[in-house]
């Protein structure tokens, strides 16, 4: 009986396959790339336990390509974003250091325009960046608002040091929720409100250690002179970031123009309107106090101009591959970093409500993006003790 059941097995296995061939031939003739997934997917449910390995087997390196990749982007993203602000902060505190920022971010676009110019042309697409004029024309908006941010991120690092300025800049999440619901519209979870109040409070107790630090070191009014203008060119610079960020997104949900060609478009008038504040600031001056457009550039100068050019390029195409946690992670990585190599290369003086207010502001950007940190930990450490778990009872059975 039981020989007689195995031959009626088998040639239900034989029939099976043979159909599952004729299948695959027939959606060949359609479809050349579907076949062979679907012979494998016929084949897997005669056969699940062998082929599920073997399965397994062959997508444990794809799965581990995936798994370096995703470390690479973390380790990039934090690096990227520690060097912006530690780079800038050097370029401008560095003795006799006398260029002029608005000559970087000129260079900064320059560099922009020129990497999307190559992207373009290798789509074939860059005989449409100014096709559409009124389009074009639109994209002004945003671009004097970037162009206004990133004099504006110069200029405040000038009078905060690094890592206070890595804090304080957070305050664009801020910015840029508050817009999004009074020009998008959109709606914020209860959640996400807890979140911009925590972030607000982070980044005054960071405001407030600063101007204690300072007040020890210089006295009051001399710490109210030094903190306040970076504090307020740091502000407007986010709120800058936020309507330039809320007006480029409308721009893209709202027409079929390309983002390369956008970036395109943005540069070009940065260049441009940058170009012409440069003139107009030369001619006011004496002709013995201008100086030329390279002026004081440095090697800490360039790598800076070269790091906000390419990083943010990198990082528009990087971050499609990184999800809410990987991006909040990095940057939460990327303010501690800061505040590290600060308090090592620049003598930054990092007090309790500094580090209080720096994991307010860490812990708010996990919560705007409706991710608790606390559950994730717990989940993290319910799974490395389940894994123990079956770690300590595969190693109890293998001794019986």
């Amino acid at each position: 009986m039981a020989s007689k059941k195995l031959d009626m097995l088998s040639e239900a296995h034989a029939a099976l396959k043979l159909q599952a061939n004729a299948m695959s031939v027939q959606q060949s003739l359609g479809n050349p790339q579907m076949a062979p997934d679907l012979e494998a997917a016929t084949v897997e449910e005669m056969l699940p336990k062998k082929t599920g390995k073997v399965k397994e087997e062959a997508g444990a390196p794809r799965s581990e390509a995936n798994d370096r990749f995703k470390w690479f982007v973390l380790v990039f993203l934090v690096v990227q974003n520690s060097a912006a602000s530690l780079l800038m902060r050097y370029s401008r505190s560095e003795v006799g250091a006398s260029w002029n920022p608005q000559t970087g971010v000129v260079m900064q676009e320059v560099i922009k325009a020129l990497a999307c110019v190559v992207l373009m042309l290798k789509d074939g697409s860059l005989h449409t960046a100014f096709a559409d004029r009124t389009e074009a024309m639109k994209t002004a908006i945003p671009a004097i608002c970037y162009l206004i941010q990133n004099n504006l991120q110069y200029v405040a690092v000038g009078y905060l040091d690094a890592s206070t300025y890595a804090v304080l800049y957070q305050l664009k999440i801020l910015t840029t929720a508050l817009l999004s619901v009074l020009i998008m519209r959109k709606h914020l979870a209860c959640i996400q409100w807890v979140s911009l109040a925590l972030l607000t409070i982070g980044v005054a107790a960071v405001v407030v250690s600063q101007m204690e630090s300072k007040d020890a070191a210089e006295g009051e009014d001399k710490a109210t002179t030094s903190i306040l203008p970076g504090l307020a060119a740091v502000l407007t610079a986010c709120l800058m970031s936020g309507l330039a960020g809320v007006y480029f997104e409308k721009l893209l949900k709202g027409s079929t123009v390309s983002l390369w060609t956008r970036n395109l478009q943005l540069a070009l008038y940065s260049i441009v309107i940058g170009l012409v504040g440069l003139y107009g600031e030369n001619s006011s001056r004496a002709e013995e106090q201008r100086t030329d457009f390279f002026h004081g550039y440095t090697m800490a100068v360039w790598l800076s101009i070269l790091n906000n050019a390419f990083g943010g390029l990198l990082v528009a195409v990087v971050i499609k591959y990184a999800d809410v946690i990987l991006k909040n992670f990095s940057a939460s990585l990327s303010i501690i970093l800061t505040a590290a190599i600060s308090t090592m290369a620049f003598n930054t003086n990092v007090n309790s409500l500094f580090a209080i207010g720096a994991c307010l502001v860490i812990y708010a950007m996990f919560l705007y993006g409706k991710i608790n940190p606390m559950d994730w930990v717990k989940k993290f450490v319910a799974l490395e003790r389940e894994g123990k778990e079956v770690k300590n009872s595969l190693h109890g059975s293998s001794l019986l």
